[in-house]
């Protein structure tokens, strides 16, 4: 019963899409012929507010093209909508990025630990785990952002999250010999050729 039930739904949301797909179809066209005063007309209709005067029929069309697809088939991930907004700030750098297949060194008192990142997560002696910050706690036994632990983000990064100037001097750990241990570094699992290296 259960599995005519899951056919059902699946069958009712492709037909859904299909619909949604057929929809945005004939508006685009629509927005295609459209002249610039009908885009204008348009715009006023779908984003409740005049269009910039400067904007021109291209532009027009497209943030309007962008919309009846947002409005389709929904909008940016959270992901997205984050990385867009820290672009935005003055003098951000972008986060790094790791791929899947990457592999994340790290050494820690004296260890050597391999992180390899995974469709979904990362997999550290054998299990997978959502998020770094997970296996750093598993490593140290105390919280710790994981890309900041694994080397993922720079100075700056780290100084401006915490509100500290980027180039305020790094406390040195008891004994005043620095931090011990901090040498992590990123490689990748594949080369060029696909083959493992």
């Amino acid at each position: 019963m259960a599995s005519r039930a899951t056919k059902d739904r699946s069958s009712a949301q492709t037909t859904d899409n299909r619909l949604r797909s057929c929809n945005l179809e004939q508006g685009l066209a629509r927005v295609d012929a459209m002249s610039i005063d009908g885009l204008r007309a348009e715009w006023r209709r779908v984003f409740s507010s005049d269009p910039p005067p400067a904007f021109s029929k291209d532009l027009l069309a497209r943030a309007i093209a962008y919309r009846l697809q947002e409005q389709a088939f929904g909008g940016l991930s959270p992901a997205a909508v984050r990385l867009l907004r820290s672009l935005a700030k003055p003098g951000a750098e972008p986060p790094r990025q790791v791929k899947v297949g990457s592999v994340i060194v790290r050494e820690h008192k004296g260890v050597l630990h391999e992180v390899l990142v995974v469709p979904g997560g990362f997999c550290w002696q054998g299990k997978t785990y959502d998020s770094l910050s997970t296996i750093a706690k598993k490593i140290t036994g105390v919280t710790w952002n994981g890309p900041r632990f694994f080397g993922l983000r720079s100075k700056k990064q780290e100084a401006g999250e915490a509100g500290a100037p980027a180039d305020a001097p790094v406390p040195p750990a008891a004994g005043g010999r620095g931090r011990p241990g901090r040498r992590s570094s990123l490689r990748s699992l594949t080369g060029a050729s696909g083959a493992r290296t």
